[in-house]
């Protein structure tokens, strides 16, 4: 071999210049994962906030518009009779007693002239319609009234109808309205379904087994059988407090809670002030939740990693 021919000696990398590379490297992965995991958890954060949000509205529009709706009786102008469901009235014309499965109150069910009614921070349906063990904490929220969508024949036999004329009306289960003839309820006629709500928290969203149990917001309606139904509302719902607004000599607004009410206060009841408080389904690493949530005189202290919103409401009674 000619001497010109010798390939030029090449120089690698020394052993300390690759364990330098390998330690920049594993810098910057870890850097990076960092970064990943951090946004990974803004991410999750963001996604918490949002499904507060999201439910919390939901659950308080549902509330609102119930509430906007209480003791809505189409074209009447009277509660005659004034008497639950579950009590028949000799007429004319003669008005049978409805029965209703699950009733909460049998001696006010479908009682139009009660529109709203409520109870504070206690379960007053244990016996009947919310066993305990449904019932978490908070106030109960009863709202009656017709639904405002009027409804024509064929009526079910399974749903609660009322009748309204100018002069009163009367509920009845299908197929066969009241007759009004030869009574002071002259024509027209107009029948809507009788409405009935309860609200209350649950402390559970789907049932007692699950696991982490998440507590929602849940309400039982007047609805086919006739029976009281439960339905869901919103999951994530902790606690459910309610004040009812009156007017005073002076024109202002005092809210009170259920319990400082007396019998006659609920007729005179013209706003409805509604606190929701949301709290998330599983808690978050690394954050204390310490805050005493303040919901119109009662106070909600809390200690632990779940976090919460707080949403408020004034709802002007219309009816």
């Amino acid at each position: 071999m000619k001497p010109g021919n010798k390939l030029a000696a090449t120089r690698g990398f020394t052993i300390v210049e690759m364990m330098v590379a390998i330690t920049v490297g594993l810098f910057l992965v870890g850097a990076l994962a960092v970064v990943v995991l951090g946004s990974s958890a803004t991410s999750r954060t963001r996604e918490r906030a949002s499904e507060l949000q999201t439910n919390g509205r939901y659950a308080m529009e549902l509330i609102k518009r119930d509430l906007l709706h209480a003791g809505y009786l189409g074209i009447s102008s009277l509660f005659s009779p004034d008497q639950p469901l579950t009590v028949g009235h000799p007429g004319p014309p003669p008005i049978p007693a409805i029965t209703v499965a699950n009733v909460c109150d049998p001696n006010n069910v479908g009682r139009l002239s009660q529109r709203i009614w409520g109870s504070e921070d206690s379960n007053p349906y244990s016996a009947t319609c919310i066993p305990a063990a449904n019932y978490a904490r908070g106030d109960v929220l009863v709202i009656r009234g017709l639904n405002p969508t009027p409804v024509s024949a064929p009526f079910s036999s399974t749903l609660v109808y009322y009748r309204s004329a100018y002069e009163g009306g009367a509920p009845f289960v299908g197929p066969t309205p009241p007759d009004f003839t030869g009574t002071n309820r002259a024509p027209p006629y107009v029948d809507y379904l009788v409405d009935e709500t309860v609200y209350y928290v649950s402390p559970h969203t789907t049932s007692a087994s699950e696991n982490p149990k998440v507590p929602a917001l849940y309400r039982l309606r007047l609805s086919s059988g006739p029976a009281m139904v439960p339905e869901l509302v919103a999951s994530g719902v902790e606690n459910l407090q309610v004040r009812y607004g009156i007017f005073q000599t002076n024109d202002t607004v005092r809210y009170l809670a259920a319990d400082e009410m007396t019998a006659t206060d609920w007729d005179l009841v013209r706003s409805v002030q509604v606190f929701l408080l949301m709290r998330a389904a599983t808690p978050e690493p690394g954050y204390l939740n310490n805050t005493t949530y303040s919901m119109g005189g009662d106070s909600y202290t809390v200690n632990d990693a779940y976090p919460r919103l707080l949403l408020t409401a004034v709802v002007q009674l219309r009816n």
